[in-house]
């Protein structure tokens, strides 16, 4: 059957979808009147690592900060970033497939060059629909800094190359405009001298602070200055100097055109470690420098000499690795923890801490959401935990190993507002939601958590499927009882309804073939009765269920009790029944995931389930209506890794991206 319709918008509501499903002799239209539209988008921090420059900078008009996080270019209005940032104030750029280094807007804010540790610069718009205009592979190695000049036509770039680590080209067609050559190692930055005669200067780990002359541009003059490497080098605003910055804590002035060296700043007393990276002031009089010795410092240019410090603080995260002038008044830098620090600053170069914006850095892997607050908080890889409040400013918890799973607590429960936090250290923390501050010390479990979930109605105890085939039950003061081997595989996920008295956990497939030359694809849901919580021999085994033909991934009952649902590695969703403590199947047309699923979770009204997976795509589906769902495409790079029901129109979700999203529906 062919459809041809001259104007859609009049047959289809402007907020309907319509999904088609493909039978043997006619077609079925499904209509879905739900929506799901974005209210909050919570982005990861800079991506940082100890002894590396954190690359950020910021639009011309100085507006907007722009830095990197895995694979993906970010940029945020630095107005909002510490009030009511809005999804629209934030934007990705998902182009780049290898870990970006470096991003850097054009002065004309019209376009973006961002390198990767691949060795490519990408030249794409920062308008409109944000086209990839370029794409250049400069060499094998990593892209340590880029840079335009002031007509927004050319580009030069620096890294680790085996042969070339420097190039100066043209925006448009990537023509190399001379050579920038005079190091011997890895080059860690670059700038560019917009006022003609044109100027390029690097640094590197050769200690070296060369001079190159063009275009065509060729090597002229360097200077050994610096006893360690060389971090950061950049001209002023105007031309007419230039900056360097190292290892050696030393900061260097030369002059713009001719390269010729100024003068050493004097050394403050107190000053140690490295100076990661420094910036000029829009009106090029003073430097501020970002060192290791966790300290944001600002020079006066005339003087030689340091004005002003301000410590970040006194831990190990509290290291400054990167930093941007956007304003007058305005300083941000980049903690090793990936924190963003706001600081005003005065004509005199006094600063006043100004607020700060923290968060996680890497790849999520879990979220919850505490309904007396509101607050969601996320955790994944890089060992912290977050909470998110409704309103209010991000804090963090320390964990120092990757979090695993998340639990927090459902409307009905009365205690103080905390999350139950199972870590890659094979123990359990509890969490403050509100501050972020770890309550008592932590529980040992001695064994690796699978998964877990809260085993009595009070939500005073949770269940722990562990990697050896054991059940360990465990409350807040420690835990209550093992039960070993209490599975004949290992589990692959955990569901437990205390309303309806069951537990499910599903299990990995039997070891040998199920025929001849064919795999066991024996996947099976083992059920357990709870007639004491208190007690492992209160857990009895029920029935077995067995539908799924790949690892089950993800089990989550409702909260009446009234229906489990189950995912797997290939793209199926099982809706079961449930009654009288046993199972049966009641749905199975939720899969259309092309990947696999990686979690579930049921909305409060127990009608609406939430699944995401790795194909990037999160489905809301309707038990009453099975062939009607919305369906959110591209809603994290690189996969989502878990869902978490806010209310029964909205529910937030996390994935690889680093990414937290509240949806509403409607």
């Amino acid at each position: 059957f062919v459809f041809r319709l001259s104007s859609p918008s009049a047959i289809f509501p402007a907020d309907t979808h319509c999904a088609i499903s493909p039978l043997p002799s006619f077609l079925h239209f499904h209509w879905v009147h739900t929506m799901a539209r974005v209210t909050r988008v919570v982005p990861p921090l800079p991506q940082t690592e100890r002894g590396v420059v954190c690359q950020i900078t910021a639009d011309s008009p100085g507006e907007r900060i722009v830095y990197c996080n895995g694979t993906n270019v970010l940029w945020r209005s630095i107005a909002s970033m510490t009030a009511d940032e809005k999804p629209e104030d934030v934007f990705t750029w998902k182009g780049h497939t290898k870990k970006t280094t470096v991003a850097a807007m054009s002065p004309n804010s019209q376009w973006v060059v961002s390198g990767d540790v691949g060795g490519a610069i990408r030249v794409w718009g920062a308008k409109g629909d944000n086209v990839l205009k370029n794409e250049y592979k400069l060499w094998d190695g990593t892209i340590k800094d880029a840079s335009w000049s002031s007509d927004s036509t050319r580009i030069v770039a620096c890294g680790d190359g085996k042969e070339t680590r420097a190039v100066a080209i043209l925006a448009d067609t990537g023509s190399k405009t001379g050579e920038v050559a005079g190091h011997s190692k890895q080059i860690n930055s670059i700038s560019f001298r917009s006022q003609r005669p044109f100027r390029v200067v690097t640094g590197s780990e050769d200690m070296l602070v060369a001079f190159h002359q063009g275009p065509p541009f060729k090597y002229a003059k360097s200077h050994t200055t610096h006893t360690n490497f060389v971090n950061c080098v950049r001209f002023s605003p105007d031309g007419a100097f230039a900056l360097s910055a190292g290892s050696d804590a030393k900061l260097v002035l030369f002059e713009g055109k001719e390269g010729d060296l100024v003068k050493e700043f004097e050394k403050p007393d107190g000053i140690s470690g490295s100076l990661w990276a420094a910036v000029w002031s829009p009106d090029g009089s003073k430097i501020a420098t970002a060192g290791g010795d966790k300290k944001l410092r600002v020079w006066d240019r005339e003087a030689g000499k340091q004005v002003a410090e301000a410590a970040a603080g006194s831990a190990l995260e509290d290291m400054l690795l990167g930093l941007v002038w956007p304003t007058a008044s305005r300083i941000i830098t980049v903690c090793l923890d990936g924190r963003l620090m706001l600081w005003d600053v005065d004509a005199a170069g006094v600063l006043t801490a100004a607020g700060a914006v923290d968060g996680t850095q890497g790849p999520l892997s879990c979220v919850a959401c505490d309904p007396s607050t509101g607050a969601l908080i996320q955790g994944g890889g890089d060992g912290f935990v977050a909470s998110v409040p409704s309103q209010g400013a991000v804090s963090k918890a320390k964990i120092g190993k990757g979090i695993q799973h998340i639990l927090a607590h459902s409307p009905a429960f009365s205690g103080a507002a905390e999350a139950w936090v199972f870590s890659l250290d094979d123990s359990l923390r509890r969490i403050a939601v509100e501050g972020s501050q770890i309550v008592g010390s932590p529980i040992p479990l001695g064994e690796f958590a699978v998964s877990a979930a809260w085993f009595d109605k009070e939500e005073t105890k949770a269940l722990v499927a562990t990697g050896k085939d054991s059940l360990i039950c465990v409350g807040a003061s420690g835990v209550e009882w093992t039960k070993a081997n209490a599975v004949p595989r290992r589990p692959t996920a955990i569901g437990v309804s205390a309303v309806a008295g069951l537990v499910a956990i599903g299990l990995e497939r039997p070891e040998g073939m199920s025929a001849p030359g064919v795999q066991n694809t024996q996947f099976d849901l083992q059920l357990f009765n709870i007639t004491d919580a208190g007690s492992p021999d209160g857990l009895t085994p029920g029935s077995v269920l067995q539908e799924h033909l790949k690892e089950v991934t993800s089990l989550k009952f409702t909260p009446a009790g009234n229906f489990l649902a189950s995912a797997d590695a290939g793209n199926k969703i099982f809706v079961w029944a449930v009654s009288g403590g046993n199972a049966s199947v009641a749905i199975t047309d939720f899969c259309l995931h092309t990947a696999r699923i990686t979690c579930l979770d049921w909305l409060p009204d127990g009608k609406h389930l939430v699944s995401g997976a790795l194909d990037q795509t999160i489905f809301v589906w309707d038990v009453d209506k099975p062939k009607e769902y919305t369906k959110i495409a591209e809603a994290h790079k690189a996969g989502v890794t878990s869902v978490a029901a806010c209310s029964d129109t909205s529910f937030a979700s996390v994935g690889n991206d680093g990414f937290l999203k509240v949806y509403s529906l409607s």
